[in-house]
């Protein structure tokens, strides 16, 4: 399975398709800028909705989110939140123009990997995802960010270098064998690894000339991000702002997805099928991930282990 979007001819498949012309534009703005926005693609009203929703689902479970708040008092990035707050559900699943143009970019119907909700800016350096997101066949991986408040300067917005998706992949083959000595050693985690590709893309992005871009968004508005889009969040200026967003990593049904392991050794087999199920909600396939919900990576608790949200 190639990817429509990855197809050397997939803007010209995308205009003679009969699409209105606003997923047309979104299309082509993926294929050349390397992401699209979509304005106002969730109501403000409802963002608001989502975080007192996510207040009331804190104040439901003290003991979990009390031994998790940071120095600065907030939270870190919390981890697949979307399997004990559904609300957050129905932000990626009634996002209709996003998702058709998610659907027509993977030539498949989209589905939900993980998601990260956030409460602050990610304050991230330069990256590409793939390396964390390796996909069987490679690249069936978007990025999607909804806003539930404004991002700017002062609260740390999101960062691209625009068309730098369309650097040819590194060598990274070489890039491990320096690394370990061996392709056989290579691990699935190892930020040593992810440095070393992280530092080498942003040094070919100055060579080339190119530069970050800062985007700024509103309360509602929502994005989709090529999966080699070279991108991170700017500085937070304002500790006392909060920037409450959701990512959502999402796949065609039936890709699975592994990790650098898999990235850094593409002409190793691995299964193309997924190994988790699925769940199903409004009729879109949700990876099955009760095992838990984690705060920064760090620890897991049993989606059993929260008290839910009156519906």
């Amino acid at each position: 399975m190639l990817g429509l979007f990855l197809r050397p001819d997939a803007a010209a498949l995308i205009a003679n398709m009969n699409l209105p012309d606003e997923i047309t534009r979104h299309c082509a703005e993926v294929l050349f800028k390397g992401y699209t926005i979509f304005r106002g693609a969730v109501p403000s009203s409802e963002c608001a909705r989502v975080v007192e929703t996510f207040r009331e689902l804190e104040t439901l479970n003290p003991d979990i989110f009390r031994e998790n708040r940071d120095w600065s008092g907030h939270y870190p990035r919390i981890v697949n939140l979307h399997m004990v707050l559904p609300q957050l559900l129905t932000l990626f699943v009634r996002n209709e123009r996003h998702l058709m143009v998610s659907d027509v970019l993977f030539g498949s119907r989209t589905s939900l990997y993980t998601s990260l909700f956030y409460e602050t800016g990610s304050e991230q350096s330069i990256h590409r995802d793939s390396p964390m997101f390796a996909t069987r066949p490679e690249y069936l991986y978007f990025g999607n960010t909804i806003y539930l408040e404004d991002a700017d300067d002062e609260n740390g917005c999101l960062e691209v270098i625009e068309r730098g998706h369309l650097i040819p992949e590194l060598d990274r083959e070489e890039m491990a064998r320096q690394h370990y000595g061996s392709l056989g050693r290579v691990k699935p985690i190892d930020v040593g690894l992810w440095d070393k590709y992280q530092n080498r893309l942003a040094e070919v992005c100055d060579e080339r000339g190119l530069v970050k871009k800062k985007i700024h968004v509103s309360a509602g508005d929502s994005l989709i991000w090529h999966p080699q889009l070279p991108h991170g969040g700017s500085p937070i200026r304002d500790r006392k702002r909060t920037r409450f967003s959701l990512v959502v990593h999402s796949v065609p049904e039936g890709v699975p997805v592994y990790h650098q392991d898999a990235f850094f050794r593409p002409n190793q087999a691995y299964q193309e099928v997924p190994q988790w199920n699925y769940l199903t909600f409004e009729g879109r396939k949700i990876a099955d991930h009760r095992g838990g919900v984690s705060f920064g990576h760090v620890r897991d608790y049993p989606t059993s282990s929260f008290h839910s949200v009156p519906s």
